[in-house]
């Protein structure tokens, strides 16, 4: 029997419930449209720094100084109940399903930002960040390379799942409060496998949750300095 077959034979003798409010959905993943509908868009990116939104011909140089990302796109707050569970159920649960209505929220924050409509496709190279080899044998997956495949598929962009890697497996950012360490923290944990690739390239860096900033900084920095043009982070939650 075709895995197809038998997986919608599964859906319909037993249909998921939703996480949230635990009712029968017929969605293939386990999350109703209502829940999915209350999960609102932030409007269009953002200066990491001083949290406005970036705007044509925008002087953010003093924010420049910071940060090596030149805009992050979020989704909404972690703090957004709905947005948090999926999330958490989508990760440590590994319900890998859920990686469509959460790509689907990616994809329609995309399509109505006035930033990305100006960005030249063509340029664009999608990166998920990348875990260690170690985590991701344990996870089973990276939840950020399946986010920025749907995207990828969706707007027919370039993407690449291997040039930027994880070769440090630190301790999580999580259990570190203070700044400075959290720097240190990340400090030399990725490196580029190819750098002809990155040539005046426009890299969207793909991830779940945005705390501090400093892992995504950290990657922007290593992908600026092998030639990367512009570095933009775009997340589901910042926490």
């Amino acid at each position: 029997m075709p895995r197809r077959f038998f997986n919608f034979l599964l859906d319909l003798l037993f249909p998921w419930q939703c996480l949230y409010c635990h009712r029968e959905t017929a969605n293939n993943y386990p999350l109703c449209s209502d829940c999915f509908n209350q999960i609102s868009i932030f409007d269009d990116f953002i200066c990491p720094i001083c949290q406005k939104l970036i705007i044509p011909d925008a002087n953010h140089q003093s924010c420049r100084q910071k940060t090596k990302l030149d805009a992050l796109g979020c989704i909404n707050s972690y703090h957004h109940d709905i947005l948090r569970e999926t999330i958490h159920y989508f990760k440590y649960n590994k319900i890998i399903s859920l990686s469509r209505p959460l790509s689907l929220l990616m994809i329609n924050f995309l399509e109505e930002s006035l930033f990305f409509s100006q960005l030249p496709k063509d340029n664009i190279l999608l990166i998920p960040m990348p875990l260690h080899l170690k985590k991701k044998k344990q996870r089973g997956f990276n939840q950020s390379e399946l986010l920025a495949k749907e995207i990828a598929n969706h707007f027919k962009l370039e993407y690449n799942f291997n040039l930027l890697t994880r070769i440090k497996n630190n301790p999580p950012q999580v259990n570190i409060k203070n700044s400075e360490q959290r720097k240190l923290n990340v400090s030399g944990i990725f490196r580029i496998k190819d750098k002809e690739n990155l040539s005046h390239k426009i890299i969207i860096l793909i991830d779940d949750v945005y705390t501090t900033g400093a892992t995504m900084n950290e990657a922007a920095k290593v992908l600026k300095k092998a030639g990367a043009k512009k570095v933009i982070g775009l997340v589901l939650a910042k926490g």
